[in-house]
């Protein structure tokens, strides 16, 4: 693979979208959320390779940006500017082959690319790179996100909420604020109709996609001798399949890559008389349990403990779904847990279009496949019954003999018949327990996280 070109110093951002990623976008950026084989931001870093990282996120992430538990990387500025040229990238920018190079090779310096009034890329020299982050810091500063925790309060997630301004008003709100802006900064404005990803049930969407086009960076075919693949393994399409250093494959299992490439990562072990079929990821030091199926446009993060049948899902780093029961169309966070005989559903018995909670309020998601989005630290009880389009919040607790409703709040237990609140030392013990069963450190600024989004769901009613 050729060198790649180094592009200077590069700010991922968030913007005031990140709510539509709740609870999955609770206590971390947009930008960290997985997608095909790694998160957003890596993604990004991979294609532009910069010289220099800098992140933007809400005021109450600063302290655990950039440090993801079991990942390492460069160090990064978090919310503070170097005085020198910036190349700025929106982190829900979603860009396949070289697109994104392209963009980067053609933007000026002193211009900024927008789509429909949302900034997606600028390359600012430093003095209006200084403005440019106060112009961000608008939404996600502390007092910003506190009028929308508190907005929250009342709408209860059984109701579409208050009308909101049309699709039209909000372009023309928007365009008329960064236009006014880039006039002041003296920076030049252009448009762009990229994609931008917009709400969590998009990256369910994306994956498969996301997983194919990262495959085709990867230089590396085959497998690594470091690895076993123990005979009565069947390998279809083996051309589409890369298996990393330190992978078992144990006896009866079939890796089918002829609807998508397969990749599983170092240190991986897929227990005997499992079926893997492509595209799929099966991340570091994951464990796929004998048995398991694991459908098409499925990324499963690093150490997770992953059986019974799963497809066109993402499962995030260091979580447990290692029993029989069926997880679809879904997204689960890191920590979580999902006992045996779980499952959920991901279409409507009418095949119709899907409602599910977000930011605050029950939306028309457009989707007839959507199944369980379940924040980090979720834990979802033996025999649970998940319906379409549920979500479970950051350190939710399911546990219900029938359906249980389709939004559990964050830091509440849904056990039958009520709702009742998740006490906050007994959040933090469990956390840490779980991290410490992985040898991941509960640092003290995660403690610190805890406590504000504690707060701030309290203040939304729990309604987040």
């Amino acid at each position: 693979m050729e060198d790649l070109k180094d592009s200077g110093v590069l700010c991922i951002f968030e913007d005031d979208r990140y709510p539509n990623f709740f609870p999955l976008s609770l206590n971390k950026p947009v930008f960290e959320l997985m997608l095909g084989t790694q998160t957003i931001r890596e993604r990004i870093v991979f294609e532009v390779n910069p010289s220099r990282l800098i992140l933007v996120c809400r005021q109450y992430l600063q302290g655990v940006a950039g440090d993801v538990p079991g990942e390492t990387g460069p160090d990064v500025l978090v919310n503070e500017l170097p005085d020198e040229e910036i190349l700025f990238i929106n982190g829900r920018l979603l860009t396949y082959k070289d697109e994104l190079t392209t963009f980067v090779d053609d933007i000026a310096t002193g211009t900024l690319v927008h789509k429909n009034g949302i900034p997606v890329i600028a390359r600012l020299g430093k003095d209006a790179a200084a403005s440019f982050l106060g112009f961000l810091e608008k939404a996600l500063s502390n007092e910003s996100v506190e009028r929308l925790f508190g907005s929250f309060k009342g709408q209860n997630g059984e109701n579409t909420g208050p009308d909101e301004p049309s699709r039209d008003e909000v372009i023309a709100i928007k365009e008329k604020a960064l236009k006014e802006w880039a006039s002041e900064s003296e920076v030049a404005v252009e448009e762009t109709g990229t994609k931008l990803l917009s709400y969590y049930w998009q990256l369910i969407g994306e994956n498969d996609s996301c997983i194919i086009d990262d495959f085709q960076k990867i230089p590396f075919r085959g497998s690594a001798p470091e690895s076993a693949l123990y005979k009565g393994v069947d390998l279809i399409n083996e051309d589409d399949i890369i298996i990393g250093e330190d992978v078992e494959v144990r006896s009866g299992t079939v890796l089918d890559a002829s609807g998508g490439p397969i990749i599983i990562a170092d240190g991986a072990s897929i227990e005997p008389n499992s079926i893997i079929y492509g595209p799929c990821y099966i991340g570091e030091g994951t464990i796929v349990r004998g048995g398991a199926k694991i459908g098409k446009g499925t990324s499963i993060g690093r150490f997770c403990r992953v059986g019974g049948e799963v497809g066109e899902s993402i499962i995030a780093s260091f979580t447990n779904k290692q029993h029989e029961g069926f997880l679809g169309h879904s997204y689960v966070g890191s920590w979580v847990n999902i006992g045996a005989g779980s499952c959920n559903s991901d279409l409507k018995n009418n095949y119709g279009k899907i409602r599910a909670w977000n930011s605050g309020r029950i939306r028309e998601t457009g989707k007839r496949f959507l199944g369980l989005i379940a924040g980090d630290h979720a834990k979802i009880a033996i025999n649970t019954r998940m319906n379409t389009g549920s979500v479970a919040g950051f350190c939710s607790n399911v546990m219900t003999v029938g359906f249980p409703p389709k939004f559990i709040p964050s830091f509440t237990w849904q056990a039958e018949p009520e709702l009742i609140e998740y006490e906050l030392d007994k959040a933090l013990r469990t956390a840490e327990i779980m991290m410490d069963r992985r040898n991941q450190e509960f640092t003290s600024e995660i403690m610190e996280l805890f406590r504000t989004l504690y707060r701030l769901c309290r203040m939304s009613g729990f309604n987040s």
